[in-house]
C-alpha cells in the first residue's frame, strides 16, 4: 500500500514536468514567470529568547503580543519536540518554530528549538511539548508550560 502511494505521488509530480507543456501566466503572457511566495517575517531570536525556558515558571503574556519557548534538542540523535496536546485556540495559536544550532558550521550539532507563540484573549492555557523518537507516539520527555494571558 505505501509503495503504491509512492509510485502515485511520484507520477504525480514528475510526469506532468515530462509533458513537454508549458504553462502560461494568467493573461497569457510566457515570458512571465511565476514566483516564490516569500516566507513570513521571522525574527532572529534575541538573547533573552535563546535561554532555555523553565516549565516550573508560568508564561506572563499580553494580548496581541508573541511570546517563545525555548527547549535543547538534538535532531542527529533522531528525537525532536512536537505539540503534545491541542493549544487552547481562544487564548493562544501556534506562530513559529526554529532550530538553532549550538554550532552553526557542524551539519549535526545539538541546539535549542525555540517556539513562538502568540497570545490572543485573556485567559489561562497549557502548553505541552513532548520529546518524540522518530515516529514513535510515546514521548521520551514531556514538558508543560502554564501560560496566563492578560
Amino acid at each position: 500500500m505505501r509503495k503504491l502511494f509512492f509510485i502515485l505521488l511520484f507520477a504525480a509530480l514528475i510526469l506532468p514536468a515530462c509533458s513537454g507543456t508549458s504553462t502560461q501566466a494568467p493573461g497569457g503572457d510566457a515570458s512571465a514567470r511565476a514566483t516564490m511566495t516569500p516566507l513570513p517575517f521571522r525574527p532572529t531570536p534575541n538573547a533573552e529568547e535563546l535561554r532555555v525556558s523553565d516549565p516550573k515558571k508560568t508564561i506572563e503574556a499580553v494580548v496581541g503580543a508573541d511570546f517563545t519557548i525555548t527547549v535543547r534538542t538534538n535532531p542527529p540523535s533522531g528525537y525532536h519536540w512536537e505539540l503534545a496536546e491541542a493549544l487552547d485556540p481562544q487564548v493562544i495559536e501556534f506562530v513559529w518554530k526554529d532550530f538553532i544550532p549550538n554550532q552553526p558550521d557542524l551539519p549535526d550539532s545539538s541546539g535549542k528549538d525555540v517556539w513562538r507563540f502568540r497570545a490572543l484573549a485573556p485567559g489561562e492555557a497549557k502548553i505541552v511539548l513532548g520529546y518524540y523518537l522518530g515516529m514513535t507516539e510515546d514521548a521520551a520527555e514531556m514538558l508543560t508550560f502554564n501560560v496566563v494571558v492578560k
